[in-house]
Protein backbone atom coordinates (compact mmCIF):
# COMPACT_ATOMS: atom_id res chain seq x y z
CA UNK A 1 0.00 0.00 0.00
CA UNK A 2 1.30 3.43 -0.92
CA UNK A 3 0.26 6.47 1.14
CA UNK A 4 1.08 10.13 0.63
CA UNK A 5 1.44 11.72 4.07
CA UNK A 6 1.43 15.49 3.94
CA UNK A 7 2.19 17.00 7.33
CA UNK A 8 4.31 19.66 8.89
CA UNK A 9 7.87 18.59 9.56
CA UNK A 10 7.48 18.68 13.33
CA UNK A 11 4.62 16.15 13.17
CA UNK A 12 5.79 13.71 10.51
CA UNK A 13 7.31 11.07 12.81
CA UNK A 14 4.27 11.05 15.12
CA UNK A 15 1.73 10.70 12.31
CA UNK A 16 3.84 8.18 10.40
CA UNK A 17 4.29 5.99 13.47
CA UNK A 18 0.51 5.96 14.03
CA UNK A 19 -0.11 4.93 10.42
CA UNK A 20 2.58 2.25 10.53
CA UNK A 21 1.08 0.78 13.71
CA UNK A 22 -2.22 0.32 11.86
CA UNK A 23 -0.57 -1.57 9.03
CA UNK A 24 1.69 -3.71 11.22
CA UNK A 25 2.56 -6.77 9.21
CA UNK A 26 2.10 -5.14 5.79
CA UNK A 27 5.67 -5.30 4.53
CA UNK A 28 4.61 -3.46 1.40
CA UNK A 29 3.55 -0.24 3.14
CA UNK A 30 5.25 2.78 1.60
CA UNK A 31 4.73 6.27 2.98
CA UNK A 32 5.89 9.29 1.01
CA UNK A 33 6.53 12.13 3.46
CA UNK A 34 5.53 15.53 2.07
CA UNK A 35 5.72 18.80 4.00
CA UNK A 36 3.55 21.26 2.10
CA UNK A 37 0.89 21.49 -0.58
CA UNK A 38 3.47 22.13 -3.32
CA UNK A 39 5.31 18.88 -2.58
CA UNK A 40 1.96 17.09 -2.39
CA UNK A 41 0.94 18.44 -5.80
CA UNK A 42 4.23 17.29 -7.35
CA UNK A 43 3.89 13.82 -5.80
CA UNK A 44 0.29 13.44 -7.00
CA UNK A 45 1.32 14.38 -10.53
CA UNK A 46 4.05 11.75 -10.73
CA UNK A 47 2.68 8.86 -8.61
CA UNK A 48 -0.53 7.03 -7.79
CA UNK A 49 -1.49 6.41 -4.18
CA UNK A 50 -3.92 4.14 -2.37
CA UNK A 51 -4.63 7.02 0.03
CA UNK A 52 -3.65 10.58 0.80
CA UNK A 53 -3.37 11.61 4.44
CA UNK A 54 -3.19 15.31 5.20
CA UNK A 55 -2.30 16.33 8.73
CA UNK A 56 -1.69 20.05 8.70
CA UNK A 57 -2.83 22.99 10.77
CA UNK A 58 -5.18 25.74 9.71
CA UNK A 59 -5.41 27.05 6.17
CA UNK A 60 -2.32 25.09 5.09
CA UNK A 61 -4.29 21.90 5.59
CA UNK A 62 -7.24 23.27 3.64
CA UNK A 63 -4.98 24.25 0.74
CA UNK A 64 -3.41 20.79 0.70
CA UNK A 65 -6.85 19.13 0.73
CA UNK A 66 -8.04 21.25 -2.18
CA UNK A 67 -4.87 20.35 -4.14
CA UNK A 68 -5.36 16.64 -3.45
CA UNK A 69 -9.04 16.68 -4.44
CA UNK A 70 -8.22 18.51 -7.67
CA UNK A 71 -5.25 16.34 -8.69
CA UNK A 72 -6.43 12.92 -7.44
CA UNK A 73 -10.21 13.05 -7.08
CA UNK A 74 -10.62 9.25 -6.94
CA UNK A 75 -7.96 8.67 -4.28
CA UNK A 76 -9.31 8.22 -0.74
CA UNK A 77 -8.43 11.20 1.43
CA UNK A 78 -8.04 11.41 5.21
CA UNK A 79 -7.84 14.91 6.70
CA UNK A 80 -6.48 15.35 10.21
CA UNK A 81 -6.82 18.88 11.52
CA UNK A 82 -6.24 20.71 14.78
CA UNK A 83 -9.34 22.82 14.05
CA UNK A 84 -12.64 20.94 14.17
CA UNK A 85 -14.33 23.91 12.46
CA UNK A 86 -12.88 22.55 9.21
CA UNK A 87 -15.18 19.51 9.50
CA UNK A 88 -17.99 21.40 7.76
CA UNK A 89 -15.65 22.41 4.95
CA UNK A 90 -14.56 18.77 4.65
CA UNK A 91 -18.19 17.77 4.30
CA UNK A 92 -18.78 20.35 1.55
CA UNK A 93 -15.64 19.21 -0.27
CA UNK A 94 -16.82 15.59 0.01
CA UNK A 95 -13.78 14.52 1.99
CA UNK A 96 -14.65 11.02 3.19
CA UNK A 97 -12.70 11.18 6.46
CA UNK A 98 -12.13 14.16 8.74
CA UNK A 99 -10.43 13.54 12.08
CA UNK A 100 -9.33 15.83 14.89
CA UNK A 101 -5.56 15.75 15.35
CA UNK A 102 -5.98 14.25 18.81
CA UNK A 103 -8.13 11.33 17.61
CA UNK A 104 -7.64 7.95 19.19
CA UNK A 105 -5.91 5.08 17.45
CA UNK A 106 -9.31 3.34 17.28
CA UNK A 107 -10.85 6.34 15.44
CA UNK A 108 -7.91 6.36 13.02
CA UNK A 109 -8.24 2.60 12.53
CA UNK A 110 -11.96 2.93 11.73
CA UNK A 111 -11.19 5.73 9.25
CA UNK A 112 -8.49 3.75 7.44
CA UNK A 113 -10.29 0.38 7.55
CA UNK A 114 -12.47 1.01 4.43
CA UNK A 115 -9.38 2.03 2.46
CA UNK A 116 -7.57 -1.17 3.39
CA UNK A 117 -10.66 -3.27 2.69
CA UNK A 118 -11.09 -1.66 -0.74
CA UNK A 119 -7.40 -2.20 -1.51
CA UNK A 120 -7.53 -5.85 -0.50
CA UNK A 121 -10.74 -6.55 -2.42
CA UNK A 122 -9.41 -4.95 -5.57
CA UNK A 123 -5.93 -6.44 -5.28
CA UNK A 124 -7.26 -9.87 -4.34
CA UNK A 125 -4.97 -10.05 -1.32
CA UNK A 126 -5.40 -12.16 1.79
CA UNK A 127 -4.80 -9.41 4.38
CA UNK A 128 -7.99 -7.97 5.84
CA UNK A 129 -8.45 -5.60 8.76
Amino acid sequence: MKIALCTELRNVEWFESRLRSLFDGDGQLAIDELWNENQLAQALRRSRYHAVVIAMTGAKGLEAVIQAKRLAPETPLVWWSDDENFALIAYHLRIPVFLPADCSDQELYEAIKPIMKWRCENANCAMQL
